[in-house]
């Protein structure tokens, strides 16, 4: 079964320093690179402990420290006894329902709307 993970690092506790003013720019490249550097700690980290065969896909970096994986309950393990992260899950993947049946029913085609003016003619 395959378990949504949600995978933040772990803060230090105590008051966060206040960051001097930076322009948009400077502050997406640093949360871009801020959450490449997460994602490549996950993956290191499942590397070292050869859990990348209990991991189905791993999202992409973005602007937030966080990477969302879909794992094994043992990976699910690991990943909460590592002092750098703080890992939570979502539900089994298995238990989302589908977006789109597995089999279209195709036997009737679907109501074309017509434009509004095409009714008056």
């Amino acid at each position: 079964m395959w378990i949504e993970t949600i995978i933040m690092p772990r803060e230090e506790p105590g008051p966060r320093p206040t960051s001097p003013s930076r322009d948009r720019r400077a502050v997406l490249k640093a949360a871009g690179e801020e959450s490449q550097a997460l994602r490549g700690l996950v993956l290191g980290f499942l590397d070292d402990h050869h859990l990348l065969d209990a991991v189905r896909w791993i999202s992409e970096p973005g602007y937030f420290p966080l990477v969302t994986l879909h794992c094994t309950e043992r990976a699910l393990e690991k990943l909460r006894e590592a002092a750098e992260f703080v890992v939570g899950c979502a539900a089994p993947v298995d238990a989302y329902a589908p977006l789109v049946p597995a089999e279209a029913d195709l036997s009737e085609p679907a109501p074309i709307a017509l434009p509004m003016m095409a009714r008056h003619y």
